[in-house]
């Protein structure tokens, strides 16, 4: 069934903002101290004339540009041409590289997700792992970018990656051979009489692609949807907000709140079809973004249920301001929050049915998350409503359990070590 035709919305969770030359600060009043820029500048001078050693103007000016950066949050960077460059090359859908999602969490190179069919997840890389080296060089204080151009070389060279993972008493080094990335934005499967759908990102016509697959799986006679967003990263706002559309017929999908002003108000794009259809989304701690946008709008809209683990907690816009020689500011611009008025940003969504992914060593490709998934869209289908978690998800073995906890104690040995280091 189709909405009436609504004004489109056309925000994007990267926002490109075009400047010019010739426009400096927006308000020089913001500088509350001229003495501050002056000190600024005699240091600049006097490290210029009288440091030991010769050291470019450009790469102090990089040094404090990154030294402010520094002050304001972890998805705040400076890029130079070509990793704006690379960016742009990431949302057009097909790179050279090993196929992860990389982030700066807490001063530490994370792995958000590793793209679906890629040399990273095959070489077995996690949501959560932190980069400690690339090819032998330490992460700490490495930008993102930096370390996305380490990655990335001629498909075919191998690249290796020293992982800090959970559990792990030591570094896991691990050699990957890079390839030409082509990301499959959706994939469908039919379980019996329930539909399948898989969105690795959101990119560029995300949201026409996963409307062309949900109209074939209706076509197909499917009698219900589970909408698999784990590992997905985000990525274009508006092409989560089209995904959303597709299953409410109307609705706030998200509100963007900045420093000043009032807040932007992202409805459900009526240009889209609307499915009906009963609902499950699959979450883990590698959703972020856009995948919380969705997720977020159908727990708060109760359109379906959720069902896997915690998503990541990324819940920021930032705008990229486009430079005079090629290079890029992208900066944290505002917060997202869900329909409900939920903040996203480092505090997640928590599913209905809480329920974690246990790998099989005899199978890697067993998936033990789904088959629960498609079991409980069965268990509605037959009986017309939602069991409780309790009475419904099956219960781990004592192995599974101790497994379950060794790592919830990892997690709060880091953030202590965090919290001292700090």
């Amino acid at each position: 069934m189709f909405k009436s035709s609504m004004k489109k919305i056309a925000v994007t969770l990267i926002i490109i903002v075009m400047i010019t030359a010739g426009v400096g600060l927006a308000n020089e009043n913001s500088m509350t101290e001229h003495g501050t820029i002056q000190n600024f500048q005699n240091i600049l001078m006097l490290i210029n004339n009288y440091y030991v050693e010769d050291i470019s103007l450009n790469q102090l000016i990089n040094g404090a540009i990154d030294g402010m950066l520094s002050e304001v949050d972890s998805y705040s960077n400076f890029m130079s041409s070509g990793e704006y460059e690379d960016m742009q090359e990431d949302f057009e859908g097909e790179f050279g590289g090993i196929g992860i999602q990389i982030t700066i969490r807490d001063g530490q190179l994370t792995i958000v997700s590793p793209i679906s069919n890629t040399p990273g997840e095959r070489a077995g890389l996690m949501a959560g792992d932190i980069i400690a080296k690339i090819d032998g060089m330490e992460t700490e204080d490495m930008s993102q970018e930096r370390a996305v151009d380490l990655m990335r070389g001629e498909p075919g060279t191998d690249v290796t990656l020293s992982i800090d993972r959970e559990g792990e008493d030591e570094l896991i080094e691990v050699e990957i051979t890079r390839a030409i990335i082509e990301v499959p934005i959706v994939e469908t499967e039919i379980y019996d009489n329930v539909g399948y759908l898989s969105v690795s990102q959101f990119i560029q016509e995300t949201g026409v692609k996963t409307e062309e697959a949900l109209l074939e799986l209706e076509d197909e006679g499917v009698e219900a949807i589970i909408l698999d967003l784990r590992n997905n990263p985000g990525g274009i706002l508006d092409e989560a907000v089209k995904v959303s559309s597709l299953f409410a017929e109307s609705g706030t999908v998200l509100s963007v709140r900045q420093r000043e002003g009032e807040d932007q108000i992202y409805e459900v794009d009526g240009d889209f079809m609307t499915s009906d259809l009963p609902l499950i989304v699959m979450t883990n701690r590698g959703s972020a973004s856009g995948s919380e946008i969705v997720a977020g709008f159908i727990k708060d809209q109760e359109r379906g249920k959720l069902f896997g683990s915690q998503t990541f907690g990324k819940g920021t816009v930032q705008s990229v301001f486009p430079l005079e020689d090629g290079s890029a500011l992208r900066l944290t611009t505002a917060r997202y929050y869900t329909s409900g008025e939920n903040l996203i940003d480092e505090i997640g969504i928590e599913p209905n049915y809480d329920y974690p992914f246990i790998p099989d060593e005899d199978d890697p490709e067993a998936d033990n998350q789904l088959d629960v998934a498609v079991d409980l869209m069965a268990y509605y289908l037959e009986n017309n409503y939602w069991p409780e978690p309790e009475d419904f998800l099956p219960e781990l073995t004592e192995e599974e359990l101790e497994e379950i906890a060794h790592r919830e104690q990892e997690i709060e040995r880091i953030e202590e070590d965090m919290e001292n280091d700090n």
